[in-house]
């Protein structure tokens, strides 16, 4: 049960404690993708390598085909709204949720290649005291 809230919450996904992004709010959008190069918690590096997050866009396309199949459903067929009134809103849809499904998509990326390590924080702060 831990994993999904992680997940919500934007969590680290080894240690499920450190924030992945450095501001909460999707607000400024130009801090959006601002990410801490490291866990506060656990020290596990977000950004592995150069284009890590590229991936992500897949992850993204499939957020937005889930929300349309959605739409389409919700609207199209259980409304019957005509076809130019669900294209308009699923489009405004689209562009008002489109900072929430960047954001969803890079933590649902990082969270397929880490998995929860209870022990990783203990060792971060062991490994920090003996460098100092």
């Amino acid at each position: 049960m831990k994993k999904p809230m992680a997940i919500l919450s934007m969590q680290c996904p080894r240690c499920y404690e450190g924030a992945l992004f450095t501001q909460q709010s999707v607000f400024p959008l130009s801090q959006l993708h601002k990410m801490p190069d490291h866990c506060p918690s656990c020290g596990l590096k977000f950004n592995p390598e150069p284009g890590f997050y590229t991936g992500a866009m897949y992850v993204s396309y499939g957020l937005s085909v889930g929300l349309f199949i959605l739409s389409f459903f919700t609207l199209y067929i259980g409304f019957k709204v005509h076809v130019m009134t669900f294209l308009m809103t699923y489009g405004l849809s689209l562009l008002l949720l489109s900072p929430f499904l960047f954001r969803y998509s890079r933590t649902l990326y990082i969270h397929l290649f880490y998995s929860y390590e209870p022990e990783a924080k203990q060792a971060y702060l062991k490994s920090l005291r003996l460098n100092t």
